[in-house]
C-alpha cells in the first residue's frame, strides 16, 4: 500500500506527502495549503520571511529553517560523479513513483513509523517534463547531533555507543532496509536531553542544528542516540544474504578514515562492541 500521497500544483508539478502528514491540505482550503507547501521548497520566500535558521554546504546548499512546529532542512537533488558534467540536477523521468523524492520519502515513511531512527520525512516536490525532472525534499532536522566522524575524530567513544551503532543497523536490516551508502559520515550520534537541562541551569552548551553541534561528552554517551542519515537511492531488500556486505562496508568506511586521520578514535575493540551490538 502507497504511504506517499501525491498533489498535482501545476502543469507536471507535484507536491508528495507521506500519509497522515500534519502538514497535509484540508480539502476546503486545498489550493491555499498547497501554495503554502510550494513556498516552503523557495529558498528566496523562505529569507524573506526570516525562517532560515542556518544553511550547510555539500552538493548544493542545504537550507534549515522553522515552520509550522517543525525544525526542517530543504535539499535540493543533484547529481553526482562524472553524470553530473552533463546535468547537475535533471533526472530521466519516467513515472512519479520510480522519482528519487518519491522514493526517499516513501522508504523514510516506512522506517520513521517503524521506530527506526531518521530524519522525520515531512514533504518533497518535483516537477518534470516529457522526459526529466528536478526535485527538493524536507525532512525534519536532528537537534543536539553531530557526524559519528567528527566525534571519533575528537575523543575515544564507550563500547556502549559502538553498540548502539550495531542495534541500530541490525534494526535497519530487520527492516530490510539496505543503506546502499552506509558510512561514518551518515551515522549521527544526539545528544540526550539532559544537555537542554544543563543549559536551562546555566551550563553554556551550544544548541545549532548542524554539523558544528558539540561533539559528545563523557558521562552522557548511555543515553545518546544513534541516527541514520541519506536514504537518496536506497531500497528495501528481500532475504539476507546482502546484510553481511552492507555491514562490511560500514566497516570499510571507519577504516579509511582511520587510514586518513590521526588520531582517530577507531579500533578493532570498537569493532567487535558493533558486533556485538548487531548480535544482540
Amino acid at each position: 500500500m502507497p504511504v506517499i500521497e501525491t498533489f498535482s500544483v501545476g502543469p507536471n508539478e507535484f507536491i508528495l506527502l507521506p500519509k497522515r502528514s500534519t502538514w497535509a491540505p484540508c480539502p476546503e482550503t486545498l489550493n491555499d495549503d498547497l501554495n503554502r507547501l510550494c513556498q516552503r521548497f523557495d529558498p528566496s520566500w523562505l529569507l524573506t520571511e526570516n525562517l532560515i535558521t542556518n544553511t550547510a554546504s555539500g552538493r548544493g546548499l542545504v537550507y534549515f529553517f522553522s515552520v509550522s512546529g517543525e525544525n526542517c532542512v530543504l535539499r535540493h537533488y543533484y547529481r553526482g560523479g562524472l553524470v553530473a558534467k552533463v546535468s547537475t540536477d535533471k533526472f530521466i523521468f519516467r513515472d512519479v513513483t520510480q522519482t528519487r523524492p518519491y522514493q526517499e520519502l516513501s522508504l523514510l515513511a516506512k522506517l520513521h513509523d517503524a521506530g527506526l531512527n531518521v530524519p522525520k520525512p515531512l514533504a518533497a516536490k518535483l516537477q518534470h517534463t516529457r522526459f526529466s525532472y528536478t526535485a527538493d525534499i524536507i525532512t525534519g532536522t536532528i537537534p543536539r547531533a553531530q557526524e559519528l566522524h567528527s566525534n571519533i575524530l575528537q575523543q575515544a567513544l564507550e563500547p556502549s555507543v559502538w553498540h548502539q551503532i550495531g542495534a541500530t543497523l541490525r534494526k535497519m536490516h530487520d527492516l530490510q532496509a539496505c543503506h546502499y551508502d552506509i558510512n561514518v559520515k551518515n551515522v549521527l550520534l544526539q545528544q540526550p536531553n539532559s544537555t537542554l537541562q544543563q543549559e536551562l541551569l546555566g551550563e553554556k552548551t551550544p544548541s545549532v542544528e548542524t554539523s558544528d553541534q558539540p561533539s559528545v561528552k563523557s558521562g552522557d554517551e548511555t543515553q545518546i542516540k544513534v541516527y541514520l542519515l541519506d536514504f537518496d537511492g536506497c531500497k528495501i531488500r528481500s532475504g539476507d544474504a546482502w546484510k553481511s556486505a552492507n555491514l562490511a562496508r560500514f566497516k570499510r568506511s571507519l577504516e579509511k578514515q582511520r587510514a586518513k586521520f590521526s588520531p582517530y578514535y577507531y579500533d578493532e575493540d570498537c569493532w567487535k562492541s558493533v558486533v556485538q551490538g548487531y548480535q544482540s
